[in-house]
């Protein structure tokens, strides 16, 4: 997947429970969306090591109810954070006030730069 500055992510976001492996990846619990500023992709373009993972937390994001199971999610508090583990894979975290956990597929994710010369035509 390609990032690009200033640019939104959504990902779906599914309930974490025994029937996770079975859901339809088109058909989850929530989106959750935010911006990938400057900051942000500096902290994203991390490989890490293949026996570790990089937590960073999101402070600012936006979430999208796809099932009326979940309505209390929006109304208390929640918190989310990106997952990097060796690859480098991405996926989020979403975890509830009353202790629900939410979970995004993880996505290879490889950082591409553009380095022209903007002068040169």
């Amino acid at each position: 997947m390609e990032f690009e500055q200033d640019s939104k992510l959504t990902l779906p976001l599914f309930i974490l429970n025994e029937s996770l492996s079975e859901r339809d990846v088109e058909k989850p619990d929530l989106d959750i969306s935010f911006a990938l500023n400057d900051e942000l992709l500096t902290q994203i373009c991390q490989n890490p090591a293949p026996d570790s993972s990089i937590a960073i937390s999101l402070k600012e994001y936006s979430l999208e109810l796809h099932s009326s199971e979940f309505n209390g999610v929006l109304n208390h508090e929640h918190d989310a954070q990106i997952t990097l583990t060796h690859g480098p894979l991405l996926s989020v975290v979403l975890n509830t006030q009353d202790n629900q956990t939410f979970v995004s597929p993880q996505m290879d994710m490889m950082p591409t730069f553009d380095l022209t010369d903007e002068d040169e035509e």
